[in-house]
């Protein structure tokens, strides 16, 4: 038998091994487990100490594009105690473009001091776009056993930049 023929039917028997032996009839591996222990989740408590929320966002147009980027700077926020596993969400609103978008983040036990949120680049078409400048608002929400607490809310000018 040829080397190939061995390979294929190796690769054959380690994939109906596998499936067998973490399908639902023998279960003796588990392969769905999750990387982050997501008990918990929310629970805890974040005392922020200062927040850095930036004073304007632009929507920029794109290189040769018919399309606009949203881009939102970074939120630098302080914590001066994180226990258990608070999260905290950072967020943007534009209700003249009916644009909401939020991020959340994940904090565990220890992580005082600054941290940096961010929130994604986003795309609007040109037909989207039909003023020369937008009001929006940047909030950041946390989340803890105390339920949701507005850390901090600035109405900001979306600029457009052609």
């Amino acid at each position: 038998m040829d080397r190939g023929r061995v390979a294929v039917y190796a690769a054959a028997a380690v994939i109906v091994a596998v499936t067998v032996l973490s399908g639902p009839a023998v279960g003796l591996v588990d392969l769905t487990t999750p990387r982050y222990d997501m008990s918990g989740l929310g629970e805890g408590s974040a005392a922020v100490d200062e927040v850095d929320l930036p004073s304007s966002v632009s929507l920029d147009r794109g290189y040769q594009s018919q399309s606009y980027y949203l881009t939102v700077p970074d939120a630098r926020v302080r914590f001066a105690t994180v226990e258990g596993k608070p999260t905290v969400a950072y967020g943007i609103d534009i209700p003249a473009l009916g644009y909401s978008r939020s991020t959340t983040h994940f904090l565990r036990d220890g992580d005082a001091g600054w941290a940096s949120l961010s929130l994604r680049e986003d795309t609007f078409a040109e037909d989207a776009v039909d003023a020369d400048r937008y009001e929006g608002e940047l909030s950041l929400v946390v989340r803890d056993s105390d339920g949701k607490s507005v850390v901090a809310n600035r109405t900001v000018p979306v600029e457009v930049r052609e």
